[in-house]
């Protein structure tokens, strides 16, 4: 689905997608998108953020409460705090207008890729080190027996984090591995989707214990070793 209240915009990317493959819904303000988005949910959204009726904001938080569809934001240039926002609302990526329709092509590609790869690794088994537990297929991890959703990329990012327990990733091996660039990314991705993911894994997300910062290189699991008297 893409949607945007500039028409002209829309309607050249429907053009584009369409001519590779996709079938695209089109929406025009929040509340449209919101509408359609339930009717259909298309396996990823392409969403704007200035939208009449209800902002792109709201309609991610939105969507995010009820599915895990894919969202990638489109933000304006000079607006890295909205970048920041969409990510912590659950966006799993986001691009910068003005952009072509190739690069668009390109993300879009990327996050159908990983999307494909999370659902075939997940349905193998869960993943457990120490007190924390990842269900993969079912977005979810679980710390003391207690369950927290995922978003899939977050869920992504922890089946990397956790399956090379003890190992330094660095941050462009991170956005290649999660989100599937090969050029060198935007490190301020993994920092905030990092920030969010110990909102929900960590007891003390201030004072990690599990999600280690490796400065000026990157980040690490650590299962904590347990002292038995």
């Amino acid at each position: 689905m893409v949607a945007d209240d500039d028409r002209d915009m829309v309607d050249m990317l429907s053009y584009w997608l369409k001519g590779h493959g996709y079938d695209v819904i089109r929406a025009f303000d929040g509340e449209q998108a919101i509408k359609r988005w339930r009717e259909s949910l298309p396996d990823l959204v392409i969403l704007d953020i200035q939208m009449p009726k209800l902002d792109g904001f709201e309609v991610c938080r939105q969507m995010r409460n009820e599915t895990n569809s894919m969202v990638l934001i489109l933000t304006a240039h000079d607006r890295e705090d909205d970048e920041v926002r969409g990510l912590e609302l659950g966006a799993d990526d986001y691009l910068r207008k003005p952009f072509s329709p190739r690069q668009l092509l390109a993300r879009i590609k990327a996050i159908m890729r990983r999307a494909g790869n999370v659902r075939g690794a997940s349905g193998t088994s869960t993943v457990t080190v120490g007190p924390v537990t990842l269900d993969a297929m079912r977005h979810e991890v679980t710390r003391d027996g207690v369950k927290v959703r995922l978003t899939p990329t977050e869920s992504r990012l922890l089946h990397l984090l956790i399956t090379n327990t003890g190992q330094v990733l660095t941050t462009d091996m991170i956005i290649e591995r999660v989100w599937g660039y090969d050029e060198t990314g935007d490190s301020g991705l993994v920092k905030t989707h990092i920030r969010h993911l110990r909102q929900k894994v960590e007891p003390q997300p201030n004072s990690p214990c599990f999600i280690m910062t490796v400065p000026g290189v990157g980040y690490t699991f650590t299962a904590p070793v347990v002292i038995e008297s």
